[in-house]
C-alpha cells in the first residue's frame, strides 16, 4: 500500500509546479494545512508536493493518498497507524507490532516523542474514514514538530480541524494560480500568463487545459477538453437532482435560496446549496449582497449550455422570471442583463422609470444598455419617454451625439408615457446640457448645466451630481485648476449622498485628466491607486471602470515607462477611447501612443492612428478634435520630410473653444513651428521666438510636458545662435522638471525629434548633463529612475514654494553632495546654491541640511 501511495505521489509532482507559498509559510508558524477548494484546484498536488520536500537532513515524511487503498481493504485505525509507523521507522519496527492497541499506542508515542520535525500528508480523508477521529487526536497531542497537510475528501469535511488556533486554510483563491506562477509554467511569457488568467480565473485545472487546447483564444467553455473535464469531474459524481439544481443555479444572475425558490418554484434550494457547498465548494460568497452567491464564470457558461441543451424551451420563461425576482427587489442591472439574454424586447414596456434612469445615469450601464437597446425595436422606445431618454443618455455615451438629438427631439410628443414625471425632475434637459459635454459642445453644456442646477438641482439629487461633475470635467479640460478644485468637492459630497457611481467614475476621470494636462505623472499615479482602492470599497461597477481607468492608466504608462505597454492591451484601449471616451480622453491616448509608435520606428501605424481619429473627427463634427489630430500630424509630417516644407497648420482664427484650451493649441502650433525653422537650419532667432511663444502659452496653463520641449527647442535655437551656456542651462531645467514629474518620455521624445531635424544639435546633447551617453544607457538610467520614483509620495503641502531648482538641490543634499558638487551638477554659482537653501530653510522651517532632508521627506517633497 505504501509503495503504491508513493508511486502516486511521484506521479501527480510530475511537471507540476511547486508552490511553496501555499504551504512553507504555514509549516513554520501552523501545525495544521488544510487545503479545501473545488475539484481540480490541485489541492491532492499539493499535499503531495508537501510530503516530497525536505527543508532539513533529518526531517521524516508520511504520505497517504486513501485511493490507493485497495477495494477490499478496510483501512482500520490499527492499518492506519501501521502505515504512519513503517513510513517513519521501517519494516523492522512495525514487526514488533502485535495489536491494534499496542500499533496505535507506538504511533502516539512515536510523534509525542518526535524531536526533528515530521510531516504528515494526508490525501483524501474525511468523516466517512474510520481514521478521521484519530487523526483528529493526533493533532491535538502531538508537539508542534509534527505537521500535518490534509487535503479532505470532500470540501466541507473535517470541519473541526478548521476552528483550531493553528490551522491554515487555504481555500480557491490562495489555490488560482497567480499571473506570475503561470508565466513560470510558460517559460515566463508574461503576454499568453496575462491572456491565461482573464481566460481562466487561475483554476489550475483549466489553466493546464488552455496549454494543451488547440483553440486556446477561443471561450474557455467552449474548449472540447474543458466540457469533458467538466463532465467526467463534476457532473458525473452529482446524483440526477444536483445535476439539475447546478444547471438551473447557473442561470441566476446571482445564486441565493430565495431566488431559486421563486424562478423555479420550490421550497428545498437552501438544502441544495448546502450541499454542494459542504461537498465541492461550488459557490463563492459575493461580498456585500446579503447572503448570494457566485459560480465560477467558466463553469456557469459550461453549465448554461447544458441547460440550454436540455431545457432549451424553457430558457426565456426561466430568464423572465429572474428579471421579474430582481426587478421586485430594485435590482435593475441584474433585471435587464437577464431581460437582455432572454431576447425579449416586450420586457422593455413595462419598465419603470426608475430602473432605466438609475441603469443609465446612476450605474452608468453603457455597453450593457446599448447592447440591449439595439434589440428593443425603435417604435417601442418611442412609446415610453424613459426609454427615450435613457437611449439617448446612452447614445451619448457612446460618441453618437447626432442619433441621440434625433431620440431627444422625438421624446417631446405630448402623449408619451411618464413624461409629466420625468418633466418635473427635468430629466430631458439633464441628457440634452451633459450631452452637449459629450460632443465637446463645452461652453453650450456648461451653461445648460448652470441652468439646470438652478431649476432642478433640489428635487433631483442624481441628477445634480450628473450636473456638477459635468461642469467639473468641463473646469478641467479648460485648465481652470482651481474652478476645477472648487466644483471636484461640490460634485464629490453629492455623488457620495446618492450612490451616482457613473459620476463619480467621470469626476475621478476629470481629477486624473487634470494632473495629466499638468503633466504631474507621479500624481497621476498616486491619484489613479487611490481611486481604484476607493471604487473597491464602496462597490463601484468594475467593467465600465476598469476599461476607463486602464485608458488613463495606460496614458501614464507611456511617460513613466513606456518599455511596459503592451501593443495588445494599448489597441484595446484605443478601441474604447474611440468608441466611449470624449474628446479630452480619446485625444490624451491618441497623442501618447501615436508618438509612441512613431518613436519605436512604426511610423506608418503612427500615422494611420491619427488619420483614423481625424476621420472619425469628421464624422462626428468634433472640430476641436480634428484641430488637435491636424496639428499632431504636421508634427509627424515634418519629421517625416527630407526636405523641409511649411507645415500646415490651423490658423488663430480657426480656435473658437474655450480659452485655454486654444492655448494648449497655440502652444503645439508654436512648437512645430520651432522646429520647422530648426529643421531649415537658419533662422534661428524666429525658431526661438516661436519657442518662448510656446513656452509662455505652457506656463500660462501649467502645462509642464509642453514646458519641457518648449525648453529643449529654445536650448536648440539659443545654442545655434552661439548662446551655449543659456543653451545647457535650459536643458538642465527642463530635465529637472521632467524628473521630478516623472515626464520621462517627453524628454526623450522631443531630444529624438529634434536629432532628426537638426545635425547641430549632436553638439548640444553631447555638452548636457545626463545625456552624454548612448541610447541603450540612457534607457537604462531612465528605467532605473523610474523605478526609484514610482512610490514618490505626493505632497499634501499645496501651499508650498519651494521651486523646481530647490527640489533639486535638496536631492542633491540627500545625496552627500557639497555646495561645489550640486553647483556643477545644476550649473550654477556656489553662490547660488547657498541662496536656495537659505530659501528652502526658511520655508521648511529648520536650521541645518539634515532636519531640511527630514521634514522634505515628512512633506513628501523628497
Amino acid at each position: 500500500m505504501s509503495d503504491r501511495m508513493w508511486a502516486r505521489q511521484r506521479f501527480m509532482t510530475q511537471g507540476c509546479l511547486d508552490r511553496c507559498r501555499l504551504r512553507a509559510s504555514a509549516a513554520s508558524e501552523s501545525k495544521v494545512v488544510l487545503y479545501r477548494a473545488p475539484p481540480g484546484y490541485g489541492k491532492s498536488v499539493q499535499v503531495a508536493f508537501a510530503a516530497n520536500t525536505r527543508d532539513h537532513e533529518p526531517e521524516a515524511a508520511v504520505y497517504i493518498n486513501t485511493r490507493s487503498y485497495p477495494e477490499s481493504c478496510k483501512v482500520t485505525d490499527r492499518l492506519f497507524a501501521e502505515l504512519v509507523l513503517y513510513q517513519i521507522k521501517g519494516l523492522e519496527f512495525s514487526r514488533t507490532l502485535t495489536s491494534d492497541v499496542n500499533t496505535i499506542e507506538s504511533l502516539r508515542d512515536t510523534l509525542l516523542n518526535a524531536k526533528t520535525t515530521i510531516k504528515i500528508c494526508l490525501d483524501g480523508i474525511n468523516e466517512a474514514n474510520d481514521n478521521a477521529n484519530l487523526v483528529e487526536d493526533l493533532i491535538c497531542e502531538t508537539p508542534t514538530n509534527v505537521k500535518f497537510f490534509i487535503a479532505p475528501d470532500s470540501a466541507g469535511a473535517l470541519a473541526r480541524l478548521s476552528m483550531m488556533a493553528d490551522a491554515v486554510i487555504y481555500g480557491a483563491d490562495e489555490l488560482a494560480f497567480t499571473e506570475e506562477e503561470i508565466s513560470e509554467l510558460l517559460g515566463n511569457n508574461d503576454t499568453e500568463a496575462s491572456k491565461t488568467i482573464k481566460a481562466t480565473g487561475g483554476w489550475p485545472a483549466l489553466v493546464r487545459l488552455r496549454c494543451q487546447t488547440p483553440n486556446p483564444n477561443l471561450p474557455p467553455a467552449s474548449w472540447p477538453e474543458t466540457r469533458s473535464y467538466f463532465k467526467d469531474n463534476l457532473l458525473s459524481v452529482l446524483h440526477d437532482k444536483a445535476q439539475t439544481f447546478v444547471c438551473n443555479a447557473a442561470m441566476l444572475e446571482e445564486i441565493s435560496a430565495e431566488c431559486y425558490d421563486y424562478v423555479y418554484k420550490t421550497e428545498c434550494a437552501d438544502q441544495e446549496i448546502s450541499f454542494l457547498n459542504e461537498k465541492f465548494a461550488l459557490f463563492s460568497p459575493i461580498p456585500s449582497s446579503g447572503g448570494s452567491m457566485a459560480m465560477h464564470p467558466v463553469l456557469r457558461e459550461y453549465l448554461r449550455s447544458v441547460f440550454n441543451t436540455t431545457q432549451r424551451e424553457r430558457r426565456s420563461y426561466v430568464l423572465k422570471r429572474v428579471a421579474f425576482w430582481h426587478w421586485r427587489r430594485d435590482e435593475h442591472l441584474h433585471s435587464i442583463h437577464a431581460a437582455q439574454e432572454a431576447s425579449d424586447h416586450r420586457w422593455a414596456r413595462v419598465v419603470s422609470d426608475s430602473i432605466i434612469l438609475d441603469v443609465a445615469v446612476r450605474q452608468g450601464e453603457i455597453e450593457v444598455l446599448r447592447t440591449w437597446f439595439e434589440k428593443v425595436p425603435i417604435r417601442t422606445i418611442k412609446k415610453a419617454t424613459s426609454l427615450s431618454i435613457g437611449y439617448a443618455w446612452t447614445l451619448y455615451f457612446c460618441q453618437q451625439a447626432r442619433q441621440a438629438q434625433e431620440i431627444l427631439a422625438s421624446s417631446r410628443h405630448p402623449t408619451y408615457r411618464g413624461e409629466s414625471k420625468l418633466n418635473e425632475e427635468g430629466w430631458l434637459e439633464l441628457v440634452t446640457a451633459i450631452g452637449k459635454a459629450t460632443h465637446d459642445e463645452l461652453l453650450e453644456s456648461q451653461t445648460l448645466c448652470e441652468k439646470w442646477i438652478s431649476s432642478f438641482g433640489d428635487r433631483n439629487i442624481i441628477g445634480k451630481g450628473a450636473a456638477l461633475t459635468c461642469q467639473a470635467f468641463i473646469a478641467s479640460s479648460d485648465r481652470r485648476f482651481e474652478d476645477f478644485e472648487r466644483l471636484l468637492h461640490k460634485a464629490d459630497v453629492v455623488n457620495q449622498s446618492s450612490n451616482q457611481y457613473y459620476a463619480f467614475i467621470w469626476l475621478k476621470t476629470a481629477e486624473i485628466l487634470a494632473e495629466l494636462f499638468k503633466g504631474d505623472i507621479a500624481r497621476a499615479m498616486h491619484l489613479l491607486r487611490q481611486v481604484n482602492e476607493i471604487a473597491e470599497n464602496i462597490g463601484i461597477p468594475k467593467i465600465f471602470l476598469s476599461k476607463m481607468f486602464g485608458v488613463l492608466e495606460l496614458q501614464i504608462l507611456h511617460e513613466k515607462n513606456h518599455h511596459l505597454v503592451n501593443h495588445e492591451s494599448a489597441q484595446a484601449s484605443f478601441y474604447f477611447a474611440l468608441n466611449y471616451g470624449v474628446t479630452d480622453i480619446l485625444w490624451g491616448y491618441t497623442q501618447n501612443h501615436s508618438r509612441l509608435l512613431y518613436y519605436q520606428g512604426f511610423r506608418d501605424r503612427a500615422m494611420a492612428l491619427l488619420e483614423q481619429v481625424l476621420s472619425t473627427a469628421c464624422e462626428r463634427e468634433l472640430p476641436r478634435l480634428k484641430t488637435l489630430a491636424k496639428v499632431q500630424l504636421a508634427e509627424f509630417t515634418l519629421l517625416n520630410s527630407e526636405q523641409p516644407e511649411p507645415p500646415i497648420l490651423p490658423e488663430a482664427s480657426e480656435l473658437t473653444f474655450l480659452p485655454n484650451q486654444n492655448l494648449a493649441i497655440l502652444a503645439h502650433i508654436a512648437l512645430v513651428n520651432s522646429m520647422y525653422r530648426l529643421q531649415l537650419g537658419k533662422q534661428f532667432g524666429v525658431a526661438e521666438t516661436y519657442a518662448k511663444q510656446a513656452l509662455k502659452c505652457a506656463s500660462t496653463i501649467s502645462d509642464a510636458r509642453t514646458n519641457v520641449s518648449a525648453q529643449y527647442c529654445q536650448a536648440l535655437a539659443a545654442f545655434a545662435l552661439g548662446s551655449s551656456k543659456l543653451a545647457k542651462r535650459r536643458i538642465i531645467d527642463a530635465n529637472l522638471l521632467a524628473e521630478h514629474l516623472n515626464c520621462h518620455f517627453t524628454r526623450l521624445w522631443i531630444k529624438k525629434a529634434l536629432l532628426a531635424l537638426s545635425p547641430i544639435d549632436h553638439d548640444l546633447f553631447d555638452e548636457s548633463p545626463d545625456d552624454g551617453s548612448s541610447e541603450a544607457k540612457a534607457t537604462k538610467e531612465l528605467e532605473l529612475k523610474t523605478e526609484g520614483s514610482s512610490t514618490r509620495p505626493i505632497s499634501g503641502d499645496t501651499h508650498s514654494t519651494i521651486t523646481i531648482k530647490q527640489l533639486s538641490v535638496l536631492k542633491c543634499v540627500s545625496n552627500g553632495m557639497t555646495n561645489r558638487e550640486i553647483a556643477e551638477r545644476l550649473d550654477v554659482t556656489e553662490d547660488a546654491v547657498k541662496w536656495h537653501m537659505k530659501r528652502i530653510f526658511s520655508e521648511l522651517r529648520v536650521t541645518n541640511r539634515v532636519q531640511a532632508i527630514t521634514e522634505a521627506r515628512l512633506r513628501g517633497l523628497l
